[in-house]
């Protein structure tokens, strides 16, 4: 039983148990250069894979490009939407379903302050 129905509520609860759906938009998971070889989200109960990230290193070829640095990645996000904007569908899911997160990392070096964590957007539906 949820404490309060998102298609009311003003304070952005995330229950529901009405068959309310969320559909992704956005998700964005972060990891720590240099290690970082990618990260996964899945749908737990199909196992269906939603997003898998891959990093783009920079090369520092670029003179003053703060976004092509040598040693620094970037995460770009998954993105759904319109086949006018140039994306695939929402993945629309339910209110319980259980997502998975799967990290991957190269551990030839050592790197403190590892970890991992998840940004999300969804319209509810």
């Amino acid at each position: 039983v949820w404490e309060c129905n998102p298609t009311t509520s003003s304070d952005r609860c995330t229950g529901g148990g009405n068959g309310t759906t969320v559909q992704l938009r956005y998700a964005g998971g972060h990891c720590h250069a240099p290690s970082c070889l990618s990260i996964e989200l899945y749908n737990d109960d199909t196992n269906e894979l939603l997003c898998r990230q891959l990093p783009v290193y920079g090369s520092g070829q670029v003179e003053d490009d703060r976004f092509d640095e040598l040693g620094y990645l970037a995460l770009p996000p998954c993105l759904w939407g319109t086949e006018v904007e140039g994306l695939v569908a929402p993945v629309s899911l339910t209110f319980n379903t259980t997502l998975r997160s799967v990290k991957k990392n190269n551990a030839t070096f050592g790197h403190y302050g590892e970890m991992a964590s998840w940004q999300m957007r969804g319209v509810i539906h």
